[in-house]
């Protein structure tokens, strides 16, 4: 199970465009999945903020700010 602040490795995904109605992040594309994708633990690496994901905990309990969640 994939959780916060673990660094992994994944290998054979998909990349698509974002065009979820509701979206976490504003990027314009996202990463699937698949029954091929391989996820392995992995060393931390640099220690630099790459993205900035909505921990899925504050969508659910409806504590994140409502301009964080992108919309159409």
């Amino acid at each position: 199970m994939l959780q916060e602040n673990q660094w992994k490795s994944i290998s054979t995904f998909r990349v698509s465009p974002n065009f979820e109605p509701i979206k976490a992040t504003s990027h314009h594309y996202v990463i699937e999945f698949m029954e091929e994708t391989f996820v392995t633990c992995s060393y931390p690496r640099e220690t630099v903020l790459l993205n900035r994901f909505t921990p899925f905990d504050y969508i659910v309990e409806d504590t994140v700010l409502t301009n964080t969640l992108v919309g159409k």
